[in-house]
């Protein structure tokens, strides 16, 4: 696939994320198994009037779209592409509840339209005059990976240079309720930061948007890339070694090349044994985290993304990110290379493959 070269990236999370360009930043943790966005003044990226007819899904992932663009005001993305798990969970319960309490009847239509998964993209589009390709996949935990890979496409076949590419979830109380009775979530509360030690069923739920401005032209400065997208859908470990022995080919690069594999663990004992089994596969390569941040959703692999861009342009490895359980490693004097591992319920796993491209 064609590198996607990241020319400007913006990140809302459960932590201070958003205009952070260094990853310094205090770590908020919660005891209540669920991770919320920290949200900016959306007063700055939003037009008041549009601000009160907004779901807070949209404002969080349009507020991040708008700060991607805004660091590059001169690129105009040839194409949109955005991937959402749930899309605006708010407005779909609030029209499912209006079509109960009304009985079908005198329903207001604005939940129902912002309920759309491509709501945000239409947004986006029309209050900045885009009017080129833009594409929603909603596809579960390999929606993001899709936005990406139709970029990667659309790049390969040269018809456009640049792209806009992220996502957005949210959790809502109620659907946290549901899963909770699914057993998605855990049963005892724990804190946020100590996921990663646990060892029970379960994990904490999240939410999050992040974007990115892609170009098909490598720039004159270093940037990080996106070298590999690798979605696996209920993959064996065979599957999953074969997939990894794939992406280090095509890159010629050996296991010991990559500096670090940022790991999905989610602390679910459920899904235990294919993150382990990967870090077995890379069993001197130090592991990174990234759940006990963000929590579980979707598209949690954009956070990921996000932070994996960071200490590639900025040589900088927060300590937040290591599991205090085990042995930290030398960091190495240039990270050059990082693997994304996620695994989101054993349905949809993907790795993808980060590289510093000078």
């Amino acid at each position: 696939m064609s590198p996607l070269y990241i020319l400007a990236s913006s990140c809302i999370s459960p932590q201070p994320s958003f205009l952070c360009d260094d990853l310094r930043m205090d770590i908020r943790c919660t005891e209540n198994n669920m991770l919320h966005c920290l949200e900016p003044d959306f007063k700055n990226y939003i037009n008041p009037v549009q601000i009160r007819r907004m779901s807070r899904a949209l404002k969080i992932g349009y507020a991040t779209a708008i700060s991607c663009l805004n660091q590059n005001p001169e690129i105009v993305p040839e194409a949109i592409l955005i991937g959402t798990g749930k899309g605006c969970l708010e407005d779909t319960e609030h029209f499912l509840h209006s079509i109960k309490e009304y009985n079908e009847t005198a329903l207001n239509a604005t939940h129902f339209i912002h309920s759309t998964y491509n709501q945000l993209n239409g947004m986006i589009a029309l209050n900045k005059k885009i009017s080129s390709y833009n594409m929603t996949f909603v596809h579960r935990g390999f929606s993001f990976e899709h936005s990406l890979m139709d970029a990667a496409l659309l790049f390969e076949e040269d018809k456009i240079d640049t792209a806009l590419a992220g996502s957005f979830d949210e959790m809502t109380l109620e659907h946290f309720t549901v899963k909770k009775h699914w057993g998605y979530w855990k049963k005892e509360d724990i804190r946020s930061l100590d996921l990663i030690s646990s060892h029970t069923d379960g994990t904490i739920s999240g939410e999050g948007s992040a974007f990115y401005m892609l170009s098909r032209l490598k720039p004159e400065h270093p940037v990080a890339a996106i070298k590999h997208i690798a979605p696996l859908y209920r993959p064996s470990n065979d599957d999953i070694a074969e997939a990894v022995d794939n992406i280090l080919q095509i890159h010629s690069l050996k296991k010991e090349d990559i500096d670090f594999v940022l790991s999905g663990k989610n602390g679910d004992a459920k899904y235990e044994t294919s993150y382990q089994h990967v870090g077995q596969l890379f069993g001197n390569t130090q592991k990174l985290y990234f759940k006990h941040l963000c929590g579980e959703y979707d598209t949690a692999t954009s956070f990921a993304c996000w932070l994996a861009s960071k200490i590639l342009t900025t040589q900088f490895v927060p300590d937040y990110l290591f599991d205090t359980t085990e042995t930290k490693q030398a960091i190495p004097k240039k990270v050059r290379h990082i693997l994304i591992y996620n695994n989101y319920f054993d349905l949809n796993q993907s790795l993808i493959l980060l590289s510093l491209e000078e």
